[in-house]
């Protein structure tokens, strides 16, 4: 008996193992109805292949991934045992009915064609529920685009006599109801257009331009208008405050107008009472309380409250509190109006980093990614090194969307970072032009490679994080070759490396300038990633070449040819929230460059120049205002009195300094009138953006400069231009286009008329 009983593990574990050992020896896709699908997209919906070990959980996530491609109404799975062991594996499919007609219903507007085009389902194709919310999605934003905010689209299935659906789209298309006025009954504590400034329906001075569609109700932000409002409020401590209606008044004679009318019940502002912090364990109350900036006797706002939960949470952050809390209570006294607020923590656990794990990655090198992050293994768990790993991730510009979260991990006490990017195409060949009056008509092609390994051809030199670019620009007044090579890397540690070669030619009004050199540099962050220090060494050949005969003997004696052997030291810091349209932070840049016969150079001379610029926006970036300023000198160090070589010299004028004022036409000048360039220059400027419509922005500006001799005084001849202008960013182009129309009001450049000039730039790319 004992044997028996023996016997019973030993049968149990051959049976076991016989079960883990089913093969799948044939992958089926049986389909129901007239629609089939091809096997290759089948096959490519499922991870269960024949040779491979049978697993009902693999089956079942082969069925919810075909369920989740929205083609089909049923799918089930059958396995048949074989004579050998082995099973085959069928899957029963029933497609969706098929869609016969795509047809839309009171669409007045837009026609059925242009309206298709959004359109991502398919005729003669199974209905796709995840198409079929895309195309509702993307036909409401279409009309939203198109100012028609109000617009009802439902979808409508009917059976078809032959089988399958008819779908049809049944759009209700309201009027475009244009806001007259926006007023605020009851409101008191902020100016009307204060309050205005805060919510998104508001009236527009450019409402009547038809196609700008400006100043339209949109019924759908009317809500969340009301919340607006609120927070506004909460932030001078109006915690009773309510909108108590909102009116739509429509303007008598005009159908398509309404009056907005906004009914405030403000209630009395509310100061702050007790206030308390509970709950810390790591730190005790009365140490976090330092943290908090609500004050009894002040007046409350929320603006002060979120500002004491990001303290209290900076000094859990860096200690791995990943789960760190800090909740306000508040306590509202309606008769006193006084409010307590309690702070209340839950602190969670202290943890550590297990792995970074990084998926999505299919070109670029996991040692590439890793080397950008701000946190590692056996760190503490810091939310804000997390955030600012996603930050450097993105701003490589190798990812459309990095998300960077920590999940939980296996081991007590850690945590695992996940890190999921999305690529984007390293390849890019563009093919374009611009305009300007400074550097006229220009054609240009331009080949990157923004993702370069120069050191692995097995995977097509790719996925290194170096950069590559060819650019050849060919135009009325200029002609450049340039190649350019960066390794952000260098010898595996944060050290930017860039060498360029290139040969520009460029053809001013009365000489022509040819460089052909080549450039290096080496620079390194510092202090914080704002900051970078830069040092390198250039080295060309320039020529100064079809000289205007009737120039003076001082200037056409500059004609010739002179080597540069130059290097340069700069420190730049950068905080701007973008290098093309910044509406925040601020650059500055110190530039020290030194030109000596030592260094393969012809003349010996200095260049120092300091710029910076700052770019502040009011109300949620619908005002930007931007001021720069520039100053600079060369001088030659054997004699400063002594003029620099021609293509050294400072001039100004033009759309890209000093406005108002023809382009180089701003220098000291000869016996003969002719602007010889100076030693020193400076620059201020200042521009006031606001928005007209869309990608279109207006600019009010003031220019201040010259460029001038620095033996003499050389802010005694200032120049002043002020003007408007115009700054479209058209969606599907690279460059901004600039239209500028100035005016000198201050002119001390001899020979420059006062006049009005209109100063245009573009630059595109095709593609």
């Amino acid at each position: 008996m004992r044997r028996v009983f023996g016997l019973i593990p030993a049968v149990f574990f051959l049976m076991t193992a016989c079960l883990t050992a089913q093969e799948i020896n044939s992958v089926e896709f049986r389909q129901e109805g007239s629609y089939r699908f091809g096997k290759d997209i089948l096959n490519f919906n499922v991870q269960s292949r024949k040779g491979s070990p049978y697993d009902e959980q693999i089956v079942n996530e082969d069925i919810k991934r075909l369920y989740n491609t929205g083609f089909f109404a049923d799918i089930r799975s059958e396995m048949k045992k074989r004579p050998d062991g082995n099973v085959d594996l069928i899957f029963h499919v029933v497609p969706k009915d098929i869609v016969r007609s795509i047809k839309f219903e009171g669409n007045e507007k837009f026609d059925s064609k242009k309206l298709s085009e959004v359109v991502t389902l398919t005729v003669g194709a199974p209905l796709n529920d995840k198409r079929l919310s895309e195309t509702l999605a993307a036909l409401r934003e279409f009309y939203t685009k198109e100012g028609l905010n109000d617009v009802t689209i439902n979808y409508l299935p009917t059976r078809h006599i032959e089988g399958g659906i008819n779908v049809t789209f049944k759009i209700r298309e309201n009027l475009k109801v244009k806001i007259n006025s926006v007023t605020f009954e009851g409101g008191k504590a902020f100016k009307p257009s204060e309050l205005e400034s805060r919510i998104v329906n508001q009236e527009s001075m450019f409402s009547w331009v038809p196609l700008l569609n400006l100043g339209l109700l949109n019924k759908r932000e009317l809500g969340n208008d009301i919340v607006r409002l609120r927070e506004a409020y909460w932030e001078k401590g109006y915690l009773d405050f309510k909108v108590k209606q909102v009116k739509m008044n429509t303007v008598e004679g005009k159908p398509e107008q309404v009056d907005l009318v906004f009914v405030l019940d403000e209630g009395e502002p509310y100061t702050v009472g007790n206030v308390s912090v509970r709950g810390g364990v790591r730190f005790s109350d009365k140490d976090l309380m330092k943290k908090v900036k609500l004050v009894p006797g002040k007046p409350y706002s929320s603006i002060l409250e979120r500002l004491s939960v990001d303290k209290l949470e900076e000094d859990y952050s860096p200690l791995g509190y990943v789960d760190f809390q800090a909740k306000p209570v508040r306590i509202p006294d309606f008769r006193t109006h006084k409010v307590d607020v309690v702070f209340e923590v839950k602190e969670g656990l202290p943890y550590k980093v297990r792995e970074v794990y990084i998926s999505g990655n299919r070109w670029t090198k996991d040692h590439v990614i890793r080397r950008e992050l701000a946190i590692a293994p056996g760190e503490a768990v810091d939310k804000e090194r997390i955030k600012a790993s996603r930050s450097r991730l993105m701003g490589m510009g190798y990812f459309h969307k990095v998300d960077a979260v920590s999940v939980n991990s296996p081991e007590a006490g850690t945590k695992d970072i996940d890190i999921k990017v999305d690529e984007k195409n390293f390849l890019h060949a563009r093919i374009g032009g611009g305009y300007s009056d400074s550097d006229g008509l220009a054609g240009m092609v331009e080949l990157t490679h923004s993702n370069m390994d120069i050191l692995d051809p097995k995977n097509y030199f790719t996925g290194g994080g170096q950069r590559a670019r060819l650019l050849a620009l060919v135009g009325t007044e200029n002609m450049s070759f340039e190649a350019d090579f960066t390794e952000p890397w260098l010898f595996g540690i944060p050290l930017r490396w860039d060498v360029s070669g290139y040969m520009r030619n460029v053809m001013y009004d009365d000489w022509e300038e040819e460089r052909i050199g080549v450039t290096t540099a080496l620079t390194k962050r510092i202090f914080d990633d704002f900051t970078s220090i830069s040092g390198g060494y250039t080295f060309e050949h320039v020529r100064i070449h079809h000289m205007d005969r009737d120039l003076s003997p001082e200037l056409r004696s500059q004609r010739g040819s002179d080597y540069v052997g130059r290097i340069h030291l700069s420190i730049d810091r950068d905080t701007r929230d973008s290098a093309l349209v910044p509406t925040s932070g601020y650059n500055v840049n110190l530039l020290a460059s030194f030109s000596s016969k030592a260094l393969g150079g012809s003349h010996d001379y200095v260049r120092l120049e300091v710029k910076g610029s700052n770019y502040i926006s009011f109300f949620d970036k619908m005002l930007i205002l931007s001021m720069g300023a520039k100053i600079g000198m060369v001088g030659m160090l054997s004699d400063w009195d002594d003029d620099a070589p021609l293509y050294e010299r400072y001039f100004l004028g033009g759309g890209d300094s000093v406005r108002g004022f023809p382009y180089r036409s701003i220098g000291p000048t000869d016996s003969y009138g002719d602007n010889m360039g100076g030693n020193f220059m400076y620059l201020f400027t200042a521009e006031l953006s606001h928005p007209i419509w869309r990608f279109i922005r207006g600019a009010a500006f003031v220019d201040v400069g010259s460029a001038t001799d620095m033996r003499r005084n050389p802010f005694s001849h200032a120049n002043i231009g002020i003007g408007y202008g115009l700054r479209i960013m058209l969606p599907t182009l690279n460059a901004p286009i600039k239209l500028d129309l100035a005016y000198p009001v201050l002119n001390n450049q001899d020979g420059v008329k006062s006049k009005l000039r209109f100063h245009f730039n573009m630059g595109f790319s095709l593609f």
